[in-house]
């Protein structure tokens, strides 16, 4: 695998010149190293800068989750879910397994509890879909933190589009 990952890099990186121009030369495993582990760091730092930048909001996607619903085999009526009552504000991040946003994950807050959980649930859970800009510094900080949404324009223009997918798909709910 090492002899891979070194050709493979090799193909990346550009060949020095020789000083005395006859050609380009290979660089040596310790010089590979050095740039391998140069180019980690820069990537670790831009990394650290977008998560720990201050932004004022966030865009969100908004919804509550259900009241009563039929669940298992029996069709027993439950509200809520097992993690949030019924009407829990919940906060989802952007789709992530391509399954047209069948399952979800979000933040709220739980039953009993008032701090903030992440979990996955079935979008078909939530209702009352829309687009906030959402200022809770625990909200931000995670959806920066976890690649979810951002305060930019690119951000409020995916969620509508998601929206209206989902209220035409949904039929409002």
């Amino acid at each position: 695998m090492k002899n891979f990952l070194l050709n493979f890099w090799s193909l990346l990186t550009p060949k020095k010149e020789k000083s005395d121009g006859s050609g380009p030369e290979e660089l040596s495993e310790e010089e590979i190293g050095e740039r391998t582990r140069t180019k980690k760091q820069q990537y670790e730092e831009d990394l650290r800068e977008k998560r720990s930048r201050d932004v004022e909001f966030v865009w969100c996607l908004v919804g509550n989750i259900i009241g009563e619903h039929p669940v298992g085999v029996d069709k027993e009526l439950r509200a809520g879910t097992k993690h949030f009552s019924p009407g829990t504000k919940v906060y989802c991040f952007p789709p992530q397994w391509g399954d047209g946003y069948e399952k979800i994950r979000v933040i709220g807050r739980p039953r009993q509890s008032s701090r903030f959980i992440k979990v996955v649930i079935s979008s078909s859970l939530v209702t009352n879909w829309r687009l906030q800009q959402v200022f809770k510094p625990r909200i931000k900080k995670e959806m920066i933190k976890n690649n979810g949404w951002n305060e930019t324009d690119e951000s409020k223009e995916r969620i509508l589009i998601l929206l209206d997918s989902i209220l035409k798909n949904r039929g409002g709910h």
